[in-house]
């Protein structure tokens, strides 16, 4: 199965999958955001013990005890957090996307739509290499429904930068084209590629060709 057939198939399922965070949603958001410098170092153990266990033991065996444990906290300050191990994972996908987020928003603003696509795919595969073991983790082991909704803020945040720019500049999309639905099929292409390759041909990320094709891939469709 090639890298495209692959994260058409992600996509699909992941749309599948995200009809069951309906009525489980509260399990994969924080209880309470921490807000004093103590609350915030607590968290942030919490979130650094889940991410190395998932390295080194893997999703299934990562439990909030052995989390708690290794990040020199009480289960019960984990509790006041966290109301699971799925929570934990949520959020250090989350967490990753708000970087993603910044680095967007750190550019100068692209002059063409193109432009904005690159930057999009360019900074997405550079967040990737740049926490590579990680990412993949996150992908291949921690179940889709756990960082759902992770995801899906950052593809509203992918839709509205896309949106302004195809408004911005006057961008007539393909005939008969719901511009809507059109950026959130490319924004989770984009994403389901890439991913993809970062689990089974991480090296080809750092070739320029792929994020050329890729750009024409999504470029071709929006606008023929």
């Amino acid at each position: 199965m090639t890298v495209i057939m692959r994260a058409i198939t992600q996509l699909l399922y992941s749309d599948i999958t995200g009809m069951h965070t309906i009525d489980t949603k509260p399990l994969y958001l924080l209880r309470k955001e921490p807000n004093q410098r103590r609350s915030k170092a607590t968290v942030n153990a919490v979130l650094e013990a889940g991410a190395q266990l998932l390295l080194t033991i893997g999703y299934d065996k990562a439990s909030t005890n052995k989390i708690a444990e290794k990040a020199g906290v009480s289960i019960g300050s984990l509790y006041e957090y966290f109301p699971g191990k799925e929570a934990i994972f949520a959020e250090i996908r989350r967490r990753q996307d708000q970087r993603y987020a910044r680095l967007i928003q750190a550019e100068p603003v692209p002059a063409t739509f193109r432009e904005t696509l690159r930057l999009q795919i360019s900074t997405y595969i550079k967040l990737t290499l740049a926490n590579l073991d990680l990412h993949a983790a996150l992908v291949r082991d921690v179940p889709k429904f756990a960082t759902s909704a992770a995801e899906s803020m950052l593809v509203a945040g992918f839709l509205e930068q896309s949106s302004t720019s195809v408004n911005s500049k006057a961008i007539k999309l393909r005939p008969q084209c719901d511009t809507a639905i059109a950026l959130e099929l490319t924004t989770r292409v984009l994403r389901s590629t890439i991913d993809d390759y970062a689990l089974y041909a991480p090296e080809k990320l750092k070739q320029s060709a792929v994020t050329d094709q890729l750009l024409d891939l999504l470029e071709r469709y929006l606008l023929q």
